[in-house]
C-alpha cells in the first residue's frame, strides 16, 4: 500500500509538465521582449534623457528578475 501511494506521488508529477512547458513559453517570451526593448532604445542612447534611460533599465533589470524567478520555479517544482 505504502509502495503505491510513494508511486502515485511520484507520478503525479507528469500532469504538472504542460505548466513547466508554458513557463518555458514564458521564459521564451519574455526574453524576446527584453531584446526588443534594447534593440529599441540603441539607435537613441545618446539622444535619451536620463531620467528615461533609468526607467528603461529598471524594466530591463525587472524583466531579469522576473526571467530568474521563471527558473528557480521551474528547478524548484521539477
Amino acid at each position: 500500500m505504502e509502495r503505491f501511494f510513494e508511486n502515485a506521488m511520484y507520478a503525479s508529477r507528469w500532469l504538472l509538465a504542460p505548466v513547466y512547458f508554458g513557463l518555458s513559453l514564458a521564459l521564451v517570451a519574455l526574453c524576446i521582449k527584453f531584446f526588443q526593448e534594447i534593440f529599441h532604445v540603441l539607435p537613441h542612447i545618446f539622444s535619451i534623457a536620463e531620467s528615461d534611460l533609468i526607467l528603461l533599465l529598471l524594466s530591463l533589470v525587472d524583466m531579469t528578475l522576473v526571467g530568474g524567478l521563471l527558473v528557480m520555479v521551474m528547478f524548484s517544482g521539477y
